[in-house]
């Protein structure tokens, strides 16, 4: 419900999603309104019919043994080991 222009706004969304407003006279009949078509659009809804079947769920991925380095870090891995052996 909101309040406008000196009016009330009825605030509801249909079966489909869409949203809706209509404008009434006094905040009470706007609040009676918004419950009324909510109430109705529940019942339009298409219920949700029994349990359904259960998926076979995620398979779980292998784990991944470790990664690459980059070749930026096997650069300076080399120039590490040189500059230790120059010490």
């Amino acid at each position: 419900m909101r309040k406008r222009y000196g009016k009330f706004y009825a605030d509801w969304r249909d079966e489909h999603g869409k949203r809706h407003m209509k404008a009434c006279k006094s905040k009470t009949a706007a609040v009676h309104l918004s419950t009324k078509m909510q109430n109705q659009t529940a019942a339009k809804k298409d219920q949700p019919s029994g349990t359904s079947a259960r998926s076979a769920g995620r398979v779980a991925k292998a784990s991944r043994p470790g990664t690459r380095p980059t070749k930026s870090a096997a650069k300076s891995k080399a120039r590490r080991a040189i500059s230790n052996r120059a010490s």
